[in-house]
């Protein structure tokens, strides 16, 4: 064998050798049994916990008797049914790595990767822990917790994964049937004026005639009224004051119940709203508190900028 055949023989070898180490790495333990499960079946009934944490953030949804919380905040039902209907869907997985040595590079190792606890009727079911992005559009490397194998996950409980507490939390602010409604008080920049229901029609608390039409749309805001999302404790903290309101809105019922009533306080970035009893303090973009705390001339029939107080 002549010096160049001996040449193309070790780098032959070399190749091999190399070829065989990237098997052992991706393949890991050939002796390794585990079936490819990722996660065991869960009746969304028996669900009572569900953990994500990420670095020092972590967000906890929790079954509080027959209601849902988020880090202690009523949780949004559509939020809560998402997450009911992307855990059922974690069957579209494929095996990419059965090695430890690859979990930090694909981001599943127990520092970089972003933890999912699941506990079902009191118990710990599993530990999940997502890493890096796939190469699909939406997929993501993942392990459950104690095993090597990783897969790639493609279902829909990936978007969920760094959701933000605010964005898990009811934001509905009110709920009120239009009908239910006999009378609207509104406190606008020192402008006070009240209407109440006149049969079919609605009037002025002088007895003059309002736009009926405007009135309904108005007070039809209060009908299942959502926020854009929620003040930060540092703006309830130092810029958000109701302390006199910016504006004050209360609805009442046929028997002069009150249905609720609302104080507005604007900053430079937002509106915000709160119930006049206290409780969460909601943000709301301008033109929606302009919908639901209108100047008195929007609703008067045929004119504009005059008042009708009462």
């Amino acid at each position: 064998m002549n010096p160049k055949q001996l040449k193309r023989v070790v780098f032959a070898l070399v190749i091999v050798l190399f070829l065989w180490g990237m098997a052992e790495i991706l393949g890991g333990d050939r002796n390794d049994t585990e079936t490819g499960v990722l996660l065991p079946a869960l009746d969304s009934n028996e669900i009572d916990l569900l953990i994500f944490e990420t670095g020092s953030t972590k967000v906890e949804v929790a079954r509080s008797g027959s209601s849902w919380t988020v880090n202690g905040f009523p949780v949004s039902r559509d939020a809560l049914d998402e997450l009911f209907a992307a855990v059922a869907d974690s069957a579209a997985i494929e095996l990419a790595a059965t090695s430890a040595v690859v979990h930090e590079r694909m981001g599943v190792d127990s520092v970089s990767g972003i933890r999912v606890n699941f506990t079902a009727s009191g118990q710990p079911i599993a530990t999940v822990i997502f890493g890096n992005s796939g190469r699909e559009a939406g997929s993501r490397y993942v392990r459950r917790d104690g095993s090597n194998f990783v897969y790639v996950f493609t279902g829909p409980l990936t978007r969920l994964l760094t959701r933000p507490v605010d964005q898990w939390r009811d934001r509905l602010i009110v709920d009120i049937s239009p009908v239910c409604v006999a009378r609207v008080v509104v406190v606008r920049g020192g402008v006070r004026y009240s209407l109440f229901r006149d049969g079919s029609q609605w009037r002025f608390g002088s007895g003059s005639p309002a736009d009926s039409s405007a009135v309904n749309r108005f007070v039809k805001w209060y009908q299942t009224l959502d926020a854009t999302g929620f003040a930060t404790e540092a703006q309830v903290a130092d810029s958000v004051d109701f302390n006199p309101p910016d504006r004050r809105v209360t609805l009442l019922g046929s028997r002069g119940d009150t249905l609720t009533s609302l104080l507005f306080d604007s900053t430079a970035s937002a509106y915000f709203v709160q119930e006049a009893s206290g409780g969460y303090v909601y943000r709301i973009v301008q033109w929606r508190a302009d919908q639901m705390a209108p100047a008195d001339s929007t609703l008067t029939p045929g004119t504009e900028g005059e008042g009708n107080d009462s």
